[in-house]
């Protein structure tokens, strides 16, 4: 967990202690937040599967729908305005290149934990003429072994971060001239709170939210933390086609004999076509 309580404050500086220390305020909070949507586990022991899955393909399906598209988003947007010609791009949880490919920069250096993610990443490169850099791991743990860029992009990764400080801090010391995030403004599996509720009886949280995110940014003293929030085609985890009667389903925890229980909520009250984002970037200090 982030700590950065130094020897400096045994000397007196106050007002860095304080700083310091409604910075690790902020972090603590949101890493409860986020604890606050775990699934319990009397619930998990008793699932028919893990509720906690991860599907490539969706992932994949991501990229090139990001790929196909002929208008910038915000978040593009804000990202190409940073780039310099034949730039480079840091990639945090690239998955198959969905933040940074669609800004044709010159290089990007992709990390994620998924192998077969980054090989996608590196063949939908290819195909664009872009060079890459894959690097396996997690962020921050990894964050050694990559390089600086001209811009860093993460898109949709904060929400799995309990330790956001250390995340982020790692971000803002490998750009070099911007750092373009892109989350849900609400927790990305909001959305299933009414079945959590009329299936199983629970109560899910409301928070963590971006406003969230951005409170623990300007506590570690940031900077100049700019937002622009918009909509977009609600792109749920597989949660979409044939599949998403059994993907809910698995995600609640139901075992086979309550999907018709499942299928009619469904119906009643269906999954959001749309979902609110939000673009948060700033230019790093250094």
């Amino acid at each position: 967990m982030f700590t950065a309580r130094n020897r400096r404050c045994e000397f007196g500086a106050v007002g860095e202690c304080m700083a310091v220390d409604r910075a690790e305020g902020a972090n603590r909070r949101w890493a409860a937040m986020l604890a606050g949507w775990s699934i319990p586990d009397e619930l998990v022991a008793t699932a028919p599967e893990s509720p906690y899955f991860f599907a490539p393909e969706v992932f994949i399906e991501i990229a090139d729908t990001a790929l196909a598209r002929r208008v910038d988003t915000p978040s593009d947007a804000v990202a190409r305005e940073a780039l310099r010609p034949s730039g480079t791009v840091l990639d945090v949880g690239v998955g198959a290149g969905a933040a940074s490919l669609p800004l044709r920069p010159g290089h990007v250096v992709g990390v994620d934990p998924s192998s077969e993610l980054l090989a996608a990443f590196a063949e939908r490169a290819v195909r664009r003429g872009v060079t890459v850099t894959k690097i396996k791991g997690r962020w921050p743990d990894i964050a050694p072994h990559a390089p600086m860029a001209d811009v860093v992009v993460c898109h949709h990764v904060f929400y799995n971060v309990a330790d956001l400080a250390d995340f982020a801090n790692a971000l803002s010391s490998h750009g070099r001239y911007r750092v373009v995030v892109e989350l849900t403004t609400v927790h990305p599996m909001a959305w299933m709170a009414p079945y959590w509720e009329a299936l199983h009886g629970l109560r899910q949280p409301d928070r963590p939210t971006v406003e969230d995110a951005v409170e623990v940014l300007a506590a570690l003293g940031i900077g100049d933390v700019r937002q622009q929030q918009w909509a977009r085609r609600y792109q749920m985890i597989g949660e979409t086609g044939p599949d998403q009667l059994a993907r809910v389903a698995r995600r609640l925890c139901l075992p086979a004999a309550r999907h018709e229980e499942l299928r009619r909520l469904l119906v009643a009250t269906p999954p959001p076509q749309d979902r609110e984002v939000a673009t948060l970037w700033w230019d790093p200090t250094h």
